[in-house]
């Protein structure tokens, strides 16, 4: 087998490895969560499907030669810390509450944004601390990333945000399709945050990959 073959092959083993990581911390989510309504298995093969293509997407935007991207590696430990965040959440009963809210109807984004962060705290300082982590971890592992995007400080809390924006709006996405189903159910909701953190970042990296294209000096 020709090493040029093996190099090719790295970056989708890699992204299959990371959203398969990913994968195993909804499944997590999901049991913290207490998650169980009739429309569940849909909104399990939804929110795999978003995943996974969210992670081919950064795959073709931050294509690596060995190992895990940047970006896929700061989801990895946001959605650590976001899975922590909520087993404290979910035992305080702020996923419950949300769950009941969001039955009732739908809010504007700024207001789902709102609520969030008032029922569910923990999950949200954890995601970003976890995203955080990244900063340390990469300088220290890859010197290569001192000068790239996974090691400022900056471009990290931008992608946080990103993800934070990305979880409300993901739910509102799966309540709407939730709502034409039938049920706006936790399994929806849960869902759709995790579905749109990862679009949330497949969104900054665009954005960040534009800005570079764009403005960055030649040469």
């Amino acid at each position: 087998m020709s090493s040029a073959a093996s190099t090719a092959r790295t970056p989708a083993a890699s992204t299959l490895l990371a959203a398969a990581g990913l994968l195993a911390l909804v499944a997590w989510a999901w049991r913290l969560a207490a998650v169980s309504d009739r429309h569940e298995i849909l909104w399990v093969q939804l929110t795999v499907g978003a995943i996974v293509g969210g992670f081919a997407a950064l795959g073709w935007l931050r294509s690596a030669r060995v190992g895990m991207t940047a970006p896929q590696i700061m989801l990895l430990l946001g959605a650590v810390g976001m899975v922590g965040g909520l087993a404290h959440d979910a035992h305080t009963g702020g996923f419950a509450a949300l769950t009941s809210l969001c039955r009732a109807g739908p809010g504007s984004f700024l207001t789902t944004l709102d609520l969030h962060w008032q029922l569910l705290p923990a999950m949200h300082l954890g995601m970003i601390a976890g995203g955080l982590a990244t900063v340390p971890l990469l300088r220290t592992l890859r010197r290569g990333c001192r000068r790239q995007f996974c090691a400022r400080l900056v471009q990290n809390l931008a992608c946080s945000a990103a993800m934070v924006a990305g979880m409300s709006a993901g739910t509102l996405v799966f309540g709407d399709l939730a709502a034409w189903a039938g049920e706006r159910g936790p399994a929806a909701l849960l869902g759709g945050m995790f579905a749109g953190m990862v679009w949330g970042m497949v969104a900054s990296v665009a954005l960040y990959r534009l800005w570079f294209r764009l403005f960055s000096p030649p040469g």
